[in-house]
């Protein structure tokens, strides 16, 4: 009996527990939120076709540019290794000209860079004829002249003006 009471008791505060609960109130957020989502999940799946079409246009558009193009990758591609040698080439050319200068100035004793001293300073080295070392220093002079550093020909590496005129000319 006591246990028929205690389950009549539950049953009763149990439906007075559902019939307080207002359903519509609590779940009418929920159905009008899921329904905003579904709709900009909609949204969305349109930009995203329109997306996927444009793209796919663009692509199309493209990749033919790129394939009409490709005959003239590799002749870029050898007037960049060209282009890499003959930097290469004018660094090598400028590290021996500065080695060129660098003994002219030993020759010349020239350490003060301003204008006097590059006029006055080897004209007193020049007339004193006291030589104080006994070693040979270096020299850009052979036979008294001076020889200067052997550098690169623009021709050897890009080709004559005439060439090019007929390279553009084809393109």
């Amino acid at each position: 009996m006591i246990r028929r009471k205690m389950v009549e008791q539950a049953a009763e505060d149990y439906a007075k527990i559902i019939q307080s609960a207002n359903l519509e109130k609590e779940i009418n957020p929920l159905c009008n939120n899921i329904d905003d989502m579904l709709a900009r999940l909609d949204e969305f799946e349109t930009v995203l076709a329109s997306v996927r079409a444009e793209s796919n246009g663009i692509m199309a558009n493209h990749v033919c540019s790129i394939l009409s193009f490709s005959a003239n990758f590799d002749e870029l591609r050898q007037r960049i290794d060209k282009l890499d040698t003959f930097v290469a080439a004018v660094n090598e050319n400028l590290n021996e000209v500065e080695k060129s200068v660098d003994v002219a100035e030993q020759e010349l004793n020239v350490t003060d860079y301003s204008i006097k001293g590059l006029l006055l300073k080897p004209l007193k080295t020049r007339l004193s004829t006291a030589e104080t070392s006994s070693a040979t220093p270096k020299t850009n002079l052979i036979d008294g002249e001076f020889q200067a550093v052997p550098i690169f020909k623009a021709d050897e590496y890009f080709g004559t003006r005439a060439e090019e005129a007929n390279v553009s000319d084809s393109i």
